[in-house]
């Protein structure tokens, strides 16, 4: 049963307007006049109940002074919804209540939340605060709650007083959509948090080991205004995801990322980055590397060697020119690697082959004229190999022979035709996408009969 109830505490209260209970039963809508005694009966009465209290105009400034919340939620309720104006929660508004797992105080226009306004619930699980007024978190407001969800997103908050969270223990804290300019070192006092998201906000400055007590494993601090990766700062032995994209990252040091070894997701996309040096990334336990959205032009030729666990690495969006065969040695695990949307203009010979095991492959939207005779070398089984909307006029016969492929995508270049028969040039391709390309009506003709004997699998217009 979830129990909705539109301002607590409607005793001592006053209005601009008679508000109204308004509960439903299974067939039909009933109304009353909104008073405290009124609404104990309804709950006490109903044993299927739905409760609404009407009347927004509210001017009394206690509000949100629960008389005991516990007192009109009945004992078998677990999710409580607060709907209405709540400005203020004081001390102990929600406090001894054993049986509650959820409550939720969204977007009711909460300004203050007294220290002390939750306390002794051994149930609490999830605690939502968000799409409210709050400026500032006080000493002691969360103190000793042991819950698994804590939202104070899209508020106003521009203070944390130290201590606001101590001995807290919390898997999901929700900061994000605030206004926070910085994070000072004593937030977090006594605290275990895994997860913590201060997404959209105006961070400058995070006060060196701020966060390096609290055991956390994600941290998002997306759409900042963070300009370097302090290893004071970020010395977070357990961390395994950092989000840096859309802050003002301009450069990168070696040995930035010492203090974060069991570091295994990072994604600086969107930054003001322009070259890769050697000593960032070597040897880190790294499986995910965003580097999307960039300005990078250079990188060091050692950048990416000795990232044995690098699964996924991503450089769209930036100005590379040229894609060199030496990089990503001891990169064994690398599977999907993915470079569109640069200035590249060849691939060279054994372009991959420090990992012949990778599996998607994508150049889209490069500039790509020339691919070497053996660029494909070495390599196994791709699942795909994306080449589309770059400028190839001329695709050697012999380049995927010995490659198995299950999409290959020449979409958008300049081909007027392929050499060869081309049940042997894509004998080894399950998938083809060669729409698009200026074809001459002698490779039309070849291609029409190629698709023939492909039907299911060759896109061609």
């Amino acid at each position: 049963m979830k129990f909705n109830v539109n301002n607590f505490s409607i005793q001592d209260a006053f209005f601009t307007s008679t508000p109204t209970i308004r509960w439903h039963h299974f067939d039909k809508v009933d109304e009353t006049v909104a008073t405290f005694d009124n609404l104990k009966k309804i709950i006490s009465n109903e044993k299927k109940l739905y409760v609404t209290i009407y009347g927004r105009d509210i001017l009394a400034a206690n509000i949100a002074r629960f008389e005991k919340i516990d007192k009109i939620v009945p004992d078998e309720e677990d999710e409580v919804t607060i709907i209405g104006n709540v400005p203020i929660l004081y001390e102990k508004s929600v406090f001894d209540i054993p049986h509650l797992h959820s409550l939720d105080i969204n977007d009711v226009g909460l300004e203050e939340i007294k220290p002390g306004a939750f306390g002794n619930l051994p149930l609490l699980k999830s605690l939502g605060l968000s799409n409210n007024n709050l400026t500032e978190i006080k000493t002691d407001t969360f103190v000793d709650l042991n819950v698994s969800y804590i939202d104070l997103g899209f508020n106003s908050i521009i203070l944390l007083q130290p201590g606001a969270f101590k001995n807290l223990n919390c898997d999901i804290l929700l900061l994000n959509e605030n206004k926070l300019t910085e994070f000072p070192k004593d937030v977090f006092k006594n605290v275990t948090l895994r997860s913590l998201d201060l997404a959209h906000n105006l961070l400058h400055t995070i006060a060196p080991k701020a966060l390096s007590t609290i055991a956390l494993r994600g941290l998002i601090l997306y759409g900042n205004k963070l300009d370097e990766i302090d290893p004071e700062v970020y010395d977070i032995q357990e961390l395994k995801f950092l989000s840096l994209n859309v802050n003002l990252v301009k450069l990168l040091r070696p040995g930035d990322l010492r203090n974060l070894p069991e570091l295994e997701g990072l994604s600086l996309q969107k930054n003001e980055l322009k070259e890769i040096p050697e000593g960032v990334f070597n040897n880190t336990k790294l499986i995910y590397l965003n580097l999307n959205q960039n300005k990078i032009t250079q990188i060091a030729s050692k950048a990416f060697d000795d990232m044995s666990a690098l699964s996924r690495l991503s450089i769209q969006d930036n100005n590379l020119t040229q894609w060199d065969n030496n990089w990503l040695k001891g990169a064994k695990s690398l599977a999907d690697i993915v470079v569109s949307y640069n200035q590249i203009t060849e691939i060279p010979d054994q372009a991959f082959k420090n990992y012949p095991s990778v599996e998607i492959i994508s150049f889209q939207g490069n500039k790509i004229r020339n691919i070497a005779a053996k660029a494909f070398d070495k390599l196994e089984h791709v699942i795909s190999l994306n080449l589309a909307f770059n400028e190839i006029d001329n695709w050697n016969p012999d380049l995927v022979v010995n490659v198995y492929i299950g999409t290959l995508d020449l979409t958008g270049n300049k081909l007027q035709c392929v050499e060869g028969d081309l049940e042997t040039v894509f004998g080894k391709v399950v998938d083809i996408h060669l729409r698009d390309n200026p074809w001459n009506q002698g490779c039309v003709t070849k291609i029409d009969k190629f698709i023939k004997n492909h039907p299911p699998y060759l896109d061609f217009e």
